[in-house]
């Protein structure tokens, strides 16, 4: 078996492939796969365990039968390949490859490649999905990763995002993300939060290119308009159904200049205590006031400029007092948001006395036509 490929077509394909590779090891999860396909094609793969990925080599010339295969541990290659110019040869033989360059010839060790774990079967049992742009996915994905839980030990199914109820959705319990995207709308996807980091680097190798998201019961599958493959495994536990609140309107709201609150959040966070991330917002005469406790005991207030601010006739009340957010979710939030203006959609809770307590404020953003809402809880 032996390939022929100009350096920058590998390159450019396992640039994309090593999203699938592990980072430490000695087994076939920590090497790259080359398979000679029909019609003198050939391919790179990759799988860790939990994903798995494959990129055409355009351009390539090989010698041998279908199906043929032989791996290279991927540090190793990736290394070797910055360091040559020219174009690159690879041969298989006498349980060794030979990489040639214009510099010279160096061998690698080969595992097993037939012990490879290959998702062929598993993709062909897949049915045309839904194709979509991927920097759209991407976007989305990007937002609610924000929001996804950490604690996959303890709460399994508030470390994934998936789509439910037409939306795709993420919640760590102190905030939720719901995104909206009406090609999306009949999926079921579902990935976990430590997938997304590698998930995410797949959909920015695609640039400005669509991607067709195809489905099975075991994993999800996006595919590059060039063909090639990113397989992740779907996860056991799924996201936990959530009464959502998407109404166009709210009881109470306020708008504000997006840079405004976002520089004063960091100016008041700077003389608070590291641990303590509690932020009131209160509105009086007009303005938006943000209150945090000092590390040094004292408090600090700055005021914002309420650009708009009303409620809905026979609206439950304010509290007197104001609410509290945990100020790293705005943060996060503040981020990735791209309007000049943003407003605090405003949702007090009563208890049986008709008094406060408790609620819950909303932020929605149109992206393109998709629909970004965000929720953070009200800290008691």
């Amino acid at each position: 078996m032996k390939i022929e490929v100009a350096k920058p077509d590998i390159e450019a394909a396992l640039q994309v492939v090593s999203v699938g590779t592990a980072s430490s090891g000695s087994d076939l999860t920590t090497h790259y796969v080359f398979r000679l396909g029909s019609g003198g094609t050939v391919e790179v793969l990759s799988n860790n365990g939990r994903m798995g990925c494959s990129m055409p080599l355009p351009g390539a010339r090989c010698e041998g039968e279908p199906g043929e295969a032989f791996t290279i541990e991927s540090w190793r290659l990736n290394k070797w390949i910055s360091a040559i110019q020219g174009a690159v040869t690879l041969e298989l033989g006498d349980g060794k490859v030979k990489a040639t360059s214009s510099k010279g010839t160096v061998k690698f060790q080969t595992l097993d490649a037939s012990q490879f774990r290959h998702w062929d079967e598993t993709f062909g049992e897949t049915s045309e999905g839904t194709t979509i742009p991927a920097r759209r996915l991407h976007t989305a994905l990007s937002h609610v990763r924000l929001f996804i839980s950490d604690k996959d030990t303890t709460t399994p199914k508030l470390a994934v995002t998936e789509i439910l109820n037409e939306s795709l959705q993420a919640t760590d319990k102190g905030a939720l993300a719901v995104v909206t995207i009406d090609p999306l709308k009949g999926s079921n996807l579902r990935v976990h939060g430590k997938d997304l980091g590698s998930v995410l680097s797949f959909l920015s190798s695609c640039g400005d290119e669509k991607v067709e998201i195809k489905e099975h019961e075991k994993c999800l599958f996006l595919v590059r308009e060039d063909g090639g493959v990113l397989s992740v495994s779907r996860p056991r536990h799924g996201f936990p159904e959530i009464k959502l609140d998407k109404k166009p309107g709210d009881p109470h709201f306020w708008t504000v200049k997006t840079d405004d609150l976002q520089s004063s959040i960091k100016a008041l966070a700077a003389s608070a205590s590291k641990e303590d991330t509690r932020l009131t917002f209160n509105l009086e005469d007009g303005k938006v006031g943000l209150t945090m406790r000092c590390a040094s005991g004292d408090n600090a207030t700055l005021h914002l400029e309420a650009l708009e601010h009303g409620s809905e006739d026979n609206a439950d009340p304010m509290p007197e007092n104001g609410f509290d957010v945990a100020y790293p979710y705005l943060l996060k939030l503040l981020g990735q948001y791209r309007g000049e203006t943003i407003r605090f959609g405003l949702n007090p809770m009563l208890d049986k006395n008709k008094k406060p307590k408790g609620g819950w404020v909303r932020f929605r953003e149109d992206r393109e036509g998709d629909d970004y809402l965000t929720m953070l809880v009200w800290m008691l």
